[in-house]
């Protein structure tokens, strides 16, 4: 019974774990710490036309909430009322980082895990292979646009420790850092910022910085 109580609260020092990270960086994480984000950067040097940010980019940055909720939140809870069991639907269902990092190198290594694989995997590798493709073309797909993690941090944004901050003093509108902006963000920091530092390098008066902002 001791060891079911440890089990029934691992998801709890998750979720801590979680909201220290966004307290203190929010989505620098993003920025500066998740490998799938430079898998991504990695893509959309490649050569090609490319996607610009537009209104539809703007609208389509809300889906990973959506994602958040239904994947995080709703299906785990669903799944646990009909099975007893809680499932991480968005890693089993979804998330194409994953299967890069993970099932991808498992299944080439060990020849009794590529014998289990199913329609699932195929579903996910499909995913997968959508995303590459998509990252070739549009600045970061998976972090604008499906990831929840990245969706949670973004709350943190206005409040965590580290991050991108604008000095208002010396600030002079001219709006070079949002013509510079690759995410879909609508002001230096907000909700979509992953502090990447574009627009520190393109601001003339230097009012931009990246570190501590607090």
């Amino acid at each position: 019974s001791s060891l079911s109580g440890v089990f029934l609260r691992i998801p709890f020092y998750v979720l801590g774990f979680i909201l220290l990270f966004a307290l203190i960086f929010a989505r620098l994480i993003c920025g500066w710490g998740c490998p799938f984000g430079l898998v991504q950067e990695l893509l959309y040097k490649i050569p090609t036309p490319k996607l610009q940010r537009n209104r539809f980019t703007y609208l389509l940055s809300y889906l990973k909430y959506f994602i958040a909720l239904i994947f995080l939140i709703i299906l785990p809870l669903a799944f646990y009322h009909f099975t007893g069991s809680g499932v991480p639907a968005f890693c089993k269902f979804i998330c194409p980082a994953g299967t890069l990092e993970a099932a991808l190198p498992l299944a080439f290594f060990k020849p009794q895990i590529r014998e289990l694989l199913g329609q699932l995997f195929i579903w996910k590798l499909s995913l997968l292979c959508l995303t590459v493709l998509a990252a070739i073309f549009i600045y970061r797909p998976f972090c604008r646009f499906i990831c929840p993690l990245g969706a949670i941090y973004g709350l943190f944004n206005k409040i965590s420790l580290f991050g991108i901050k604008v000095n208002h003093v010396k600030c002079i509108n001219c709006n070079l850092c949002m013509e510079h902006c690759k995410m879909d963000c609508r002001h230096v920091g907000d909700s979509e910022c992953i502090a990447c530092g574009e627009c520190r390098k393109v601001c003339p008066v230097k009012a931009i910085s990246l570190g501590k902002k607090f």
